[in-house]
């Protein structure tokens, strides 16, 4: 009877241990269902794709363990001067550098946390924005639909404050003004910043 007893109370522990397991997070243990952040870092663009300076500020809400809702209005200031001309064949074309334009977009995504190592938590994000893009010195002016394809890494620094660093690959497309019409839009960020808790 003892045996039965301790082989039930062994087993019933072992179930116990196994939906813990199950039920374990893999979103940063410090995060709630809502969050807001704040970025800043550089972009790097080219031809008719804004760069240079990047400001971007967040709101997360989360989905599920795994996935947050990345909601994200993102400032884009660049220098440069004209950068237009026409060719010998008398077609408008655009051909600015790699910090210049300026954009302003926001954005909807999702954000994947991948478990975490002590308060380093690894994710990967997409999504899809619209953007206004502007080059002053040649007037010419785009809305832009770019996909953001990337990932980062959260660490915890106080209860309920993070500090963020993320990279992104961003591609998509444009219509222009002055005969331009449809334009690719590729390029390159990176940015850091803060975090806090709702």
């Amino acid at each position: 009877m003892s045996r039965g007893l301790a082989l039930a109370l062994v087993l019933a522990a072992g179930t116990a241990h196994a939906d813990d397991a199950v039920t374990t997070s893999v979103t940063p243990p410090d995060m709630s269902d809502q969050g807001i952040g704040a970025e800043i870092g550089a972009a790097i663009g080219g031809r008719v794709t804004p760069g240079g300076l990047r400001l971007a500020g967040h709101y997360l809400y989360q989905l599920s363990d795994q996935d947050y809702f990345d909601g994200t209005a993102t400032f884009t200031y660049g220098g440069g001067s004209a950068g237009c001309f026409r060719d010998r064949m008398n077609n408008f074309v655009c051909d600015h550098g790699l910090a210049s334009g300026g954009g302003v977009e926001i954005a909807a995504g999702v954000r994947r946390f991948f478990g975490g190592r002590d308060q380093f938590w690894p994710f990967a994000r997409a999504g899809v924005g619209l953007a206004i893009v502007r080059y002053q010195d040649d007037s010419v002016t785009g809305l832009a639909i770019p996909v953001h394809l990337g990932g980062g890494v959260r660490a915890e620094v106080a209860d309920g404050v993070a500090i963020v660093g993320e990279g992104s690959l961003d591609l998509g497309f444009g219509v222009f003004n002055h005969s331009l019409g449809l334009q690719p839009q590729v390029g390159l960020a990176i940015t850091a910043g803060a975090e806090f808790r709702l």
